[in-house]
Formats: structure tokens, sequence, C-alpha cells
């Protein structure tokens, strides 16, 4: 019996005024056609789940999905998401024609909706999501909890696409906020250590499956990209620290900071992708609302790394090294260094999780 069908269609989940759900009445998987900008000549999935996501104030589907039994598609699973063993192939799903109303693009629309796939596939024995995104939207699901699970790799249709993966992996959705967690009460996350000690030994055999710092924002409204930094400011401070901001676009494989460089600016990822390289190897994938620079700044010392722009056109935000000393408030001093203890949290309990 394949995972899919120990799923039960009849629950939704309710996030402020969106409902996700599964597609079962006509009208519905209609509108997700649209949706999908289905024209009659574009080929609609023969198989799987459709999973919607409704603006219940206007009652119109906004987002919507495949849910789909990785075994089903153990060819193209294989060739996608290379680095997953077989023998969990039966217990994961695969997530394909992800549409979404672009309008809803910074809101909790699209986490709402992979949350209810994340926790009815839970909930049905399985194990974990995979997953595919382009470059532009790799934030998104960043911030929900999905992690690269391969390298940036070229699709058919000549766009590159990230691998991710969704584990119930509950230190780390702890400290990244993620909104799945809150739904996982009484989950045993005992049964799930295997295969989040499996993803820990791949990450440690690929150190480029890294990530950078991803927060689930505290504001539903605050889904844009230096929120990791500046969230919890005031006002005048937020317009303080953001008002010498340098925005810089960077053509692909640009050198924006050189290892043992002596500079101390901060800096996050606006738009594309960033590779963190130590001794000419990538040791961490940086995307929208990363940061970076924060360890020479915090410890004054020389830089680690050198980073480099990974996508065609990646813009980045500079903040000049006096950015906090200009904040007259010490309550806003006090949020930025908060924030920043955030980000080295974070990489704690990751680090702490490949030396294991």
């Amino acid at each position: 019996m394949g995972l899919l069908q120990n799923i039960s269609l009849q629950w939704d989940l309710w996030i402020g005024k969106y409902r996700a759900f599964f597609v079962t009445e006509a009208q519905d998987r209609e509108a997700c056609e649209q949706l999908l900008n289905y024209d009659g000549n574009r080929k609609l999935p023969v198989s799987g789940q459709w999973v919607a996501c409704q603006d219940t104030r206007r009652g119109e589907i906004i987002a919507c999905l495949v849910l789909s039994d990785a075994e089903d598609r153990a060819a193209a699973t294989a060739d996608a998401f290379g680095y997953v063993e077989a023998g969990y192939m039966p217990r994961l799903a695969v997530i394909t024609h992800l549409s979404f109303d672009s309008t809803y693009l910074n809101t909790p629309a699209v986490p709402v909706l992979l949350s209810h796939c994340f926790v009815e596939v839970l909930k049905a024995d399985g194990l974990a999501l995979l997953m595919h995104c382009d470059p532009g939207h790799y934030s998104i699901y960043k911030r929900l909890g999905m992690r690269p699970i391969g390298p940036l790799q070229m699709g058919e249709g000549g766009d590159y696409q990230i691998p991710m993966i969704g584990l119930p992996d509950m230190e780390y959705l702890s400290v990244i906020h993620s909104p799945m967690l809150p739904m996982l009460r009484g989950v045993s996350f005992d049964r799930y250590q295997d295969i989040c000690d499996w993803y820990y030994q791949v990450v440690r055999e690929h150190k480029e499956l890294q990530t950078g710092t991803a927060f689930y924002p505290e504001d539903d409204q605050d889904f844009q990209g230096h929120h990791a930094i500046t969230e919890g400011l005031s006002e005048d401070g937020k317009a303080a620290f953001l008002k010498d901001a340098m925005i810089i676009t960077c053509r692909q494989d640009e050198v924006l900071f050189a290892e043992n460089d002596t500079g101390k600016s901060i800096g996050y990822v606006r738009k594309g992708l960033l590779r963190v390289e130590i001794g000419g190897q990538t040791v961490v994938m940086l995307g929208e609302g990363d940061l970076f620079g924060e360890i020479a700044y915090i410890l004054n010392t020389k830089r680690t790394a050198k980073i480099v722009s990974a996508s065609p056109e990646t813009e980045v935000v500079l903040f000049q090294e006096k950015a906090i000393d200009l904040l007259v408030k010490e309550s806003d001093r006090t949020v930025i260094w908060r924030n920043l203890a955030k980000v080295l949290a974070q990489r704690v309990v990751v680090t702490s999780k490949l030396l294991k």
C-alpha cells in the first residue's frame, strides 16, 4: 500500500485567513489547473493527490501542489534526489507542480500549504517530504524547515533547481521557529531519529548542503529578506539602520568577500544565492534573507571565508560597519544583538549535530 493511501482527505489546516486542504471536488481541481496555467498543451499529472490553499476571506484558491509517493516516481526521484537512500523511498512523499498567486508570495500562504502536507504525511506513517525549488523561492521553503538534499542542478526546461527535504527534526524546527512545530504536538520525535541522523551524515559528507540562517517571521506580515537582522526594531531604528545600506548586484562566480579580508560589514542576500568557501571548498549555501559577515563583525577579526555569488544577478545588501552605533535607542541596539545571537544559536545547533 502506498504512503498516500494512508492519508485522510478529511482534515483541513487553518492558520489565520488561510485554509489548506486535499482537493476532492471537481471545481477545486479546475481552480488548481487554472492556477497552474494549464492551457490544454501542458501535461498535467496523471497520479498523485492535489492539495490547495484558500484565502478564506476571498474564497479563492491561491496556491496548489501535487503530492505523490516517492516510490511511484522511483526513476525521476533517484535522478533528482540521488543522495536519498533507497530504503527510505516507500515512506517519503514528493511535492510537484507547486504553483501560487504571485501576490501571495510574501505571506504565510505557501508555508501553510506545505505545513499541511508535512503533517499529514507524518500522520500517515511517512518520514519526510521531498521537493524541488528554484533559487528565487529558496528562502520561503527554508524558513519552513526544508533543507537541501542535493546540489543546485539544471532542470528539464533549462532552469536551475535545488532538491530539498523536510524532516521531523525537532531541534532544527525549534530554532528556526517553524510554524510546523506547534502542529506536531504529541509526535514522538524519537521515531525519526534515524532519518535525521542520516541527513546530518549526508551533510557531513557534502558540506555544500549546509544552510545559512533561516527564521520564520514572528510577524506574519514580515516576509522581507532583512527580517533576520532587523526584526523587532522600532520604525526609527529600522530607518536609521537601513539608511546607508548598499544594494550590490553580483554576476555569477563574482567574489564579494575574500578570505582573510579585513572588512567588518554585515550583509544579507536580497536575491539569488551565495556560496561560502573555506580553503577552496564550499561549506555553506546562502539564500534570500541569509546573513553573512557577522562572525568577523562580532569577533572583530579577519574574514574566515570567501563569499562568492552562486547565481546570475545575485543581489546583496551591505550595512556599514557603524550601523549599530548609529542607533539612538539602547533598546534597538539590544534587538540587533539579540537577532545576531539567534543566528549564532541556530548555527550552534546544526554544528553540534554535525559533530556527533
